[in-house]
This record gives C-alpha cells, structure tokens and sequence, in this order.
C-alpha cells in the first residue's frame, strides 16, 4: 500500500468514526430529555422506559437481518443512504404530536441506522488489521465519549430553553452531511480488496460456523451489554426521581459519564500493546462488580447516596470500557467475506440482549435502584463465567 493509499484509508476510517458519532449522539441527546418527552406525550415512566427499550430491540432484529441486504447494496452505500434515511426520521419523530406517531418514527428510525452500521462496521474492519483495528476502534470509542460530553450538555440547555423538539432535530440534520463526505472521500480502490461487496450468499452452514467461532466474546459482550443499557435507560429516571435533578442537571451528569468514558477508552488503547487482552477484560470485569456492588448499596442507603451513584456509573463506564474494544475485535477477526456477517451479528445479539433486559426491568422500576443493580449483578457473573473459557 502506497503512502497515497494509507492517507486515503485513514481519512476514509475517520469519516467512518464520524458518521458513528453522529448516530451516537441522537442517543445521548435523548437520553437526558427522555422524562421530558415522556410527560410532553403523556406517557408514564414505566412504559415510556419499556417503549425506548422495544425500540432497541427492533433495531436489534434489523441488525441479524441486514447483512444480507449490506452485502447486495454495498457497505459504503448502505452507510450513506442510511445516514439520509436516519436523519429525515429523525426529523420526523420530532415533529410528531402524538405517542404513537412519535414511537412509529424513532422505530423506523433504528431499523435504517441498524443497516448503515452493519456496513459501517465491515468497512472499519476492512481498512486495518486486527490489532491496529482494535487499538483505533479504542481511540475513536473515546472520540465518541468526547463528544458526548457536549451533547448531554447541550441537550439540556437547548430542550429547557426552545423544547425536546427543536432540540432533537437540531442533532439530526448534520447526518445529511455524511453521503457529501464520502463522496470527497471515496475509499481507495486498492486499499483493501474486499471494500466491494460479496456478490456471493453465506450459506446456514457457514454462518453456523461463524456464530459457533464467536461464541465465546459474543457472550461476554451481551452479557456485559444487558448490565450496561439497563443502567443507561434508568440512569435519567433514577437522577430525576431519586435526586430531583433538572433536565440541565441531568445533562451534566450525562456530560461527566462521558468523561470517564473518554478516560476510560484512552487507557485501553493506551493499554493494548502493553497488557494482554484477558488482563484488559478481567480488569473490565472488575470495574463492572463495583459498579453492580454501588447499586446494590444505594438501593439500601439514603444519605450520601448521590456520591455512590455517580460513583458506581464511574465503575460501569471504565468496565465498558476495557472489554468492548476488545471483544469486538475477537468477533470481527474473520474473513473479509464474512465481515459484514460478524457486524450483524455482533450489534443484532447485543443490541437485542440490552433491549431485551432493559426492558424487564423497566417493567420493574419502583424509582429504587434495586431492579437496576440485580440485573448488573447477574451480567457481571455472567462475564466471569464466560471468560474462565477463554484461552
């Protein structure tokens, strides 16, 4: 690969690492206006948490689904087309004055970023190897995490100042910026040769076999996913019921829980050539135990409870942290032709494992943190157990 080539591949990588942010932040600019929306739609807590979590799991479904449609397309043109697609629902959901209408737009909104992130992953994995991939997937994990600071805080200033609706398209728009980038930077053609799409169809056999390969890390991150999204939908509600936080002060906790993140993926990029990557995980693992021993304190505790919460979402975001990066890139670790395969798969079972726990609890949330901390107990156990097997 010609010097040339290696510019164009890393300008090509950093626009991909751009369109995530730019999907990531609709989440966290929701994430601290969701009670807002709720009460605005005259919603409950209880079934609006169990309405976001649904929403997960749709695009969960769309995500097993969607390889095969990426690999028909195109992964580049199925990143593009989707960013359109995602923002112009977007737009939609935000304009909408009813619940259902509202919930039809932010579902189908899901389900068309699910597809462009299944092409969006492939085509990150086919520009670099595995161990520059897992060390750059790292390093742009925690260029989303900074970004996230501000868009929490945003969230808050602009949804108290013009409303949740402004706001929320405000975010959206700059998706339609994402087809214009890649074509003034297309990836290069002799980069990588499996940027083209696969003309041929994954047989059941070898999608078996992939699935059965992957089996291990799968676990490892839906078990550690189901914890995570549990904590980050009833984060809000907890904060504003618990504590009587604004929508802007919730933003700041927002703000300082990407912080940590950013702190926390640095360290693990940092950390990849230095530590082995089971050290990494069980470290990881750690973090989510004190993290899962915090709520269950808080659900117990009243004074100085505020300190034990910010500091067991501290412990959940460093244990992310160390074992996403590289559980990911134990996943995506196949053959070029499969990689898109591996993406569904990978964001299909773990999105849909978040969704679907989050889910359950939210039908239990009672504003205690009791619910959150039994579920980030088990997928913390759950992540011990499964990493005794790995080698």
């Amino acid at each position: 690969m010609t010097d040339r080539q290696k510019l164009q591949t890393t300008i090509v990588y950093v626009c991909l690492v751009f369109r995530t942010i730019l999907v990531a932040t609709l989440f966290d600019v929701l994430s601290p206006v969701l009670p807002l929306i709720g009460a605005d739609l005259a919603v409950s807590q209880a079934k609006f948490q169990a309405f976001f979590s649904t929403t997960l799991m749709v695009g969960a479904a769309v995500f097993l689904l969607a390889p095969w449609l990426v690999e028909h397309i195109g992964r580049l043109r199925s990143v593009t087309v989707s960013a359109v697609g995602a923002s112009l629902l977007g737009l939609l959901s935000a304009a909408a004055q009813s619940y259902l209408a509202f919930a039809a737009a932010l579902l189908a909104m899901f389900a068309v970023n699910a597809i462009g992130a299944v092409g969006n992953r492939a085509l990150m994995r086919d520009l670099l190897t595995h161990e520059r991939y897992r060390k750059l997937f790292a390093y742009g994990q925690a260029a989303l995490e900074a970004t996230s600071i501000i868009a929490p805080l945003a969230a808050g200033w602009i949804a108290a100042v013009w409303g949740w609706r402004a706001m929320f398209a405000a975010f959206c728009m700059p998706l339609l910026a994402v087809p214009v980038l890649f074509a003034i930077f297309p990836p290069p053609a002799g980069a990588a040769h499996d940027l083209r799409p696969s003309r041929g169809t994954m047989s059941l056999r070898d999608l078996t076999s992939l699935c059965m390969t992957a089996r291990i890390p799968l676990i490892l991150l839906c078990a550690t996913q189901g914890g995570y999204t549990t904590l980050l939908v009833v984060k809000p509600f907890l904060l504003a019921s618990l504590f009587n936080m604004s929508v802007t002060e919730i933003g700041i906790v927002f703000a300082g829980f990407a912080g940590v993140g950013v702190i926390g993926y640095l360290c693990s990029g940092a950390l990849m050539a230095r530590v082995p990557e089971r050290s990494l995980v069980a470290a990881g693992i750690l973090c989510l135990g004190l993290s899962s021993l915090g709520l269950l304190l808080l659900s117990i505790i009243q004074a100085h409870a505020l300190p034990v919460f910010l500091a067991a979402l501290a412990a959940a975001q460093l244990g992310y942290c160390l074992i996403v990066p590289v559980a990911n890139a134990w996943i995506m670790n196949v053959a070029a032709e499969y990689r898109a395969f591996a993406a569904g798969m990978l964001g299909g079972l773990q999105t849909l494992t978040g969704g679907a726990v989050a889910f359950l609890a939210g039908l239990a949330y009672n504003d205690s943190a009791l619910p959150v901390s039994v579920v980030c107990t088990i997928s913390t156990l759950v992540s011990a157990a499964t990493l005794r097997r790995v080698r």
